[in-house]
């Protein structure tokens, strides 16, 4: 498949308790944080605004009783890990359309007073990275992002991301995602999804597992 301008939108992070990971993130890695938007399947979150408009995501247990709320406990198991990662697209209907995927739409009211209105494929493959487009005026949606940076008033000016490790072999991502130029690595550890990803700092690489 040609190229489908492909680029790491965002990494999604679970956490056991997301207050205290975004402490730590603080603490170890120089790191902000801002408010997230409301979940109705039980989780909570954190965004963490990198080069804008990406952004690392820390999703947290929230409600137990609900179906995300469980399945993140459950996934967890007691331990803060990378769990999944989001693509951004040219033209998600074509990305969609190549793959024999459904759109799902979605909407989310943010702590800061915006929707974020979106359209995704893919995300029931996970823990294949899944594809996403915004409905958002793309300057405007920037210069939301730059704001949240600002916010996040972090301790070293983070950038863009610089990694993704996946346990699959690169051949099986390739098949996933065509042509493309990402900076995917083959994790050494069996399994299946994103392992450590790294985000760029005029310090030098974080790298984050």
């Amino acid at each position: 498949m040609p190229g489908e301008g492909f680029y790491i939108d965002h990494v999604i992070y679970g956490a056991v308790d997301i207050d205290a990971t975004a402490a730590r993130f603080r603490r170890d890695f120089g790191l902000g944080s801002v408010p997230g938007g409301n979940h109705l399947g039980g989780t909570t979150n954190l965004l963490v605004p990198l080069a804008p408009p990406t952004f690392l995501e820390l999703i947290g247990i929230g409600d137990t009783s609900l179906g995300d709320g469980a399945w993140l406990s459950e996934t967890l198991a007691g331990r803060d890990r990378v769990l999944w990662w989001v693509l951004g697209v040219d033209h998600l209907e074509e990305t969609a359309r190549r793959r024999g995927l459904p759109i799902q739409t979605g909407t989310m009211e943010m702590s800061d007073g915006a929707t974020a209105s979106f359209r995704t494929a893919g995300m029931p493959r996970y823990p294949l990275p899944f594809f996403v487009a915004y409905n958002a005026n793309p300057a405007e949606r920037l210069r939301l992002w730059q704001a949240r940076y600002r916010a996040a008033n972090h301790d070293c000016d983070p950038g863009s991301f610089t990694f993704a490790e996946v346990a699959e072999t690169l051949g099986y991502m390739d098949g996933w995602l065509g042509d493309h130029e990402l900076p995917i690595r083959h994790s050494p550890t069996p399994g299946r999804g994103i392992r450590k990803f790294g985000i760029a700092t005029p310090r030098g690489e974080i790298v984050i597992e």
